[in-house]
């Protein structure tokens, strides 16, 4: 049956480790699966407070990283840098998606991780900065635990937060380093 197919790709998610994690030798790093459930806890008490649509800003979350289970989980940013291989990430991940979802004929969420990477609408804007705010939350989180500096991605959360209100909670977050 394609939903077992379907669900025994998403199972990948859960043992799918975060590369930027594995790079800076964080022991028992958080899985992609792990990422996406916070992501979209967040998105679903934030949306409405930012003036965004719950039930697409959790789809989009829980979306976003799905074709990761194919191609994996590639680091395309360091810090404030945007390294060159974000449009071949992106389109190695959109096929991935396409062919997953075929599985259990639901192309039309196809549309709104196009929209998502688009980052035009309010949603998509949200769940992405709340992607990278829940990156922070996990760096610091690591830096607590393991006693080390994780600061590029603070540099690349502060860069890519600018919702007044997740700004305001990265700012509290960093202060909590010191």
């Amino acid at each position: 049956m394609e939903i077992i197919d379907f669900s025994l790709i998403l199972g990948k998610l859960k043992k799918l480790k975060r590369t930027g994690w594995i790079k800076h030798n964080i022991p028992f790093p958080e899985s992609v699966a792990e990422h996406s459930f916070r992501v979209a806890v967040l998105a679903m008490f934030l949306a409405p407070n930012l003036d965004a649509d719950v039930n697409k800003s959790v789809k989009m979350a829980l979306l976003h990283d799905i074709g990761e289970a194919e191609v994996g989980d590639v680091i395309t940013e360091r810090g404030k840098k945007i390294l060159n291989n974000l449009p071949s990430k992106l389109k190695k991940e959109r096929n991935a998606l396409k062919t997953i979802l075929s599985l259990i004929n639901k192309q039309e969420y196809l549309e709104l991780f196009d929209e998502f990477e688009e980052n035009k609408t309010k949603e998509a804007q949200l769940v992405k900065q709340l992607d990278k705010l829940e990156m922070a939350i996990q760096a610091y989180e690591y830096e607590k635990e393991h006693k080390i500096n994780l600061e590029e991605f603070f540099e690349n959360s502060e860069t890519a937060i600018k919702n007044p209100y997740l700004k305001k909670i990265l700012s509290e977050l960093e202060k909590s380093r010191k």
